[in-house]
């Protein structure tokens, strides 16, 4: 398994949505303490101060109301923590470990179920071998989640597969810089009407059933106009990004590599997708697949290579099948396949070796073929080198096209390289990072 780390991507996703550090002007906020090991620990009422903490993290969430911030010693801590009250967007209530320790949830149905509650934020905490989801939110706006390792959730078994993280009919939420991996559905998932939310700046990766071909990265189901972007994907069972009748998602400057089917699935009528500067590699199946009436996707930036080598499914680095052609588009994309004469592109269903012969047809008309010149896309390094012919190439001209990159590296004219885009930036790099030269 290769595990590509962004450095800084974290911190930057937090601050990006305004998850780190208080409102202005808010009052001070109230502080509760969690210490399991304090021999003066106890879960009453009267408890909560750093002298006498409470016991277990549920008792102070029980008493939490706007404002407070739960710190929690370091340890073990066998239990589900529900979230049953709300904060402000002033005074959020907030749970998080005490600086520099690690706090592991483990062995309950959740780690965090959060239901029917606004301005809620967990930071921090890891939380494995759970029955269910690790972190479940439902019925809630206003949730961020971040910094967390997420894994081992639910059983390899039918029936009881489960997602690390959860959101069912959450709106204006944030799931940002957290690790997920080894559960046994999807890594996270956004199903039943949750809309708005911003998933960014996380890893998932070797999610699996085990038992079918179904977890993926991130997906997405019945979940409509949210935004994915700046994600890293990879090792999945099944795709790195999956979007399935969910309709006017933004896919964009995410890396998906190495996964069991493809590295972003548009299916089941998700239409008005936007599919943008992202890195794709060495999927089994088609790198991006649009099917099943996708119609009006938007396809344009990426750089999608190696992907459906010898597939036993749908092989091509990008593939549109003919329900899904009406309103839709492809340009600006590189495309590569190593040795050629392998399938590159499908649209409208029907299968391309060159690229001239999909231009003869109207779409990818900037389109390239060619290796993209990666640093080391076997080791999962997918910054480009000074020759890349992604440099200095895309379009500025699309809606929702990123301004900076997936490490908030703005986008920036590279004096050595001639300006082929197109826009009010015509000096945008395609894929999900922009070069920038050592000096």
């Amino acid at each position: 398994m290769r595990v590509l780390r962004f450095g800084a991507l974290t911190v930057l996703a937090l601050e990006a949505f305004g998850v780190v550090g208080g409102a202005a002007g808010a009052a001070p906020p109230r502080t509760f303490y969690v210490n399991r090991s304090n021999a003066a620990c106890s879960d009453s009422t009267r408890s909560g101060s750093a002298a006498r903490p409470f016991c277990t993290i549920g008792a102070a969430a029980a008493r939490a109301s706007a404002g407070v911030t739960v710190k929690v010693a370091r340890g073990t801590y066998r239990e589900r923590v529900k979230v049953r009250s709300s904060g402000t967007a002033s005074r959020p209530i907030v749970f998080t470990p005490v600086r520099g320790a690690k706090v592991v949830i483990t062995g309950g149905e959740n780690g965090f179920s959060i239901n029917g509650v606004r301005w809620v934020r967990i930071t921090g905490f890891t939380i494995t071998h759970t029955v269910e989801y690790g972190i479940s939110v439902e019925d809630a706006s206003y949730v961020t989640l971040s910094a967390n390792r997420v894994r081992y959730s639910g059983r390899p078994a039918i029936g009881r597969a489960k997602y690390g993280i959860r959101l069912r009919n959450v709106k204006n939420s944030v799931i940002a810089g957290n690790i997920v991996d080894h559960n046994t559905n999807s890594g996270i998932a956004l199903v039943d009407g949750s809309t708005q939310n911003d998933v960014t700046g996380n890893e998932s990766f070797a999610n699996a059933k085990r038992y079918e071909r179904g977890a993926a990265g991130i997906h997405l189901y019945e979940a409509s106009g949210n935004v994915v972007t700046r994600n890293l994907s990879h090792d999945n069972e099944d795709s790195g990004i999956d979007l399935d009748r969910s309709t006017a998602n933004v896919v964009s400057n995410n890396v998906s590599y190495d996964n069991g089917d493809h590295g972003v699935d548009v299916t089941g009528g998700s239409t008005r997708a936007r599919v943008l500067a992202n890195s794709i590699y060495g999927n089994v199946t088609a790198g991006i697949n649009v099917e099943g009436a996708s119609m009006g996707v938007t396809i344009a930036n990426n750089i999608s290579v190696q992907n459906g080598i010898g597939s036993p499914r749908t092989p091509s680095n990008i593939r549109v099948d003919t329900s899904s052609v009406p309103g839709s588009s492809l340009d600006y994309d590189i495309v590569y396949v190593d040795g050629g004469h392998a399938i590159l592109l499908v649209w409208n269903s029907v299968a391309y070796t060159s690229l001239a012969a999909l231009q003869a047809n109207g779409q990818e008309l900037h389109g390239i073929a060619s290796d993209p010149r990666w640093t080391d896309a076997t080791r999962g390094d997918f910054h480009l080198t000074a020759v890349s012919p992604a440099i200095d190439s895309a379009t500025s001209l699309l809606r929702y096209q990123p301004s900076a990159d997936i490490n908030r590296t703005r986008r920036t004219d590279d004096p050595e390289t001639p300006n082929t885009g197109s826009g009010p930036r015509d000096y945008d790099d395609r894929g999900a990072f922009e070069f920038r030269a050592r000096t």
